[in-house]
């Protein structure tokens, strides 16, 4: 008896492709980072929390912000670092989040071992409204600030994956081990097991704080109600329990562009939604 394994060939027209070859991107390189300092190459070192490139230097913004706060200080230095990922936001809109970050790499693997379980989908049926999950994690990300001026100290920094998973990269590389950092990390995948999504759509520090930059100026979700059948196959597919239809423009939407590879898939070969920048398509994609 053969058997025969025919691998499917990466989809070069889909989004999910070329995220998904983003995002593994990614993961190399913070590994490689730490492995070229080590070899005494330092043209760029840093984790997430802080990361030179060159002359150019960039940090997470709620770390950032912490440290102000903590130290009731600014910098022109603390400025510089914030300019580059607070620009790309503008622009970009929340791709950090679905396009670079490792954790969310991890989220989309927990998401595809449930589907290949065949364990309920979590969606827009499932989750609780768009308006009180903004609501709850911006509430979240505000006492955390109340509680980092208060105690001087940067505590956040303790719930924030892509910071620990590219600092554990770092020591893993370097000293060959990994520190109790991992234990959070590791508890956020079983609970994501159960409730996918769960600490992306309600907790995270990271893109709630870059969700208050998003612009309807920026890159986001649109409609073209001429060529949507209503099927709401890109509802189904939000990760963030979204309408596609209606809230291209929500703080929870990081452009992760599964709605558009759905709808390409479902209508053949028209697609309703597509990115768009500036204002355009405003009316059909602003709605809540």
């Amino acid at each position: 008896m053969r058997f025969h394994y025919r691998p499917a060939l990466p989809d070069w027209s889909s989004i999910t492709t070329w995220r998904r070859l983003v995002q593994f991107s990614v993961v190399f390189f913070i590994f490689l980072i730490p492995f070229l300092n080590t070899l005494k190459i330092h043209f760029a070192k840093g984790t997430f929390y802080s990361l030179d490139i060159g002359e150019l230097a960039m940090a997470d913004p709620i770390a950032i912000f912490q440290v102000m706060l903590a130290s009731t200080s600014i910098s022109a230095a603390m400025l510089a670092s914030l300019a580059i990922p607070l620009l790309l936001m503008v622009i970009l809109g929340r791709v950090w989040c679905s396009w670079a970050c490792p954790y969310y790499l991890i989220s989309d693997g927990i998401a595809a071992l449930r589907r290949k379980l065949g364990l309920p989908e979590h969606n827009a049926s499932t989750m609780c409204p768009s308006r009180r999950a903004n609501a709850f994690r911006f509430g979240f990300l505000l006492a955390g600030m109340v509680l980092v001026g208060v105690a001087g100290v940067p505590v956040l920094n303790l719930i924030l994956p892509p910071g620990i998973l590219s600092s554990q990269a770092l020591v893993l590389v370097k000293f060959g081990y990994i520190t109790f950092e991992m234990a959070l990390i590791f508890a956020l995948i079983m609970i994501e097991l159960l409730r996918p999504r769960f600490w992306c759509r309600l907790f995270c520090p990271t893109g709630t704080c870059l969700s208050a930059f998003k612009t309807q100026r920026g890159i986001h979700i649109t409609l073209d109600p001429t060529q949507c059948t209503q099927c709401g196959q890109c509802q189904s597919a939000c990760p963030m329990g979204l309408d596609p239809r209606r809230q291209g423009h929500d703080p929870l939407c990081h452009n992760c562009g599964e709605c558009i590879d759905v709808c390409r898939q479902s209508s053949g070969k028209s697609c309703a939604l597509f990115f768009s920048m500036g204002t355009q398509g405003r009316r059909t994609s602003s709605g809540n």
